[in-house]
């Protein structure tokens, strides 16, 4: 729901800073390792799928730079 709120004007904006965000978590706060952390527990619905659901904020980057492709090579001329 708040996807379609978001103006296709700022797209490339909205996947820069998720994808910017994204990898500064995995880089300054070992995200990376906790997620890919293969002897670790795996209690819990986030614990036992956490490689998913972290990815989905690189999905959502992808969706958003696909938006801003889209919306160029689609433009009425």
């Amino acid at each position: 729901m708040l996807l379609c709120l978001v103006s296709a004007h700022h797209s490339w904006l909205i996947a820069t800073a998720v994808i910017s965000i994204y990898q500064f978590a995995l880089s300054m706060f070992d995200l990376s390792e906790y997620i890919l952390d293969v002897n670790g527990k795996r209690v819990g619905l986030f614990e036992a799928n956490r490689e998913g659901i972290c990815s989905c904020f690189g999905y959502l980057a992808l969706y958003f730079a696909g938006v801003a492709i889209s919306r160029e090579l689609l433009r009425p001329r």
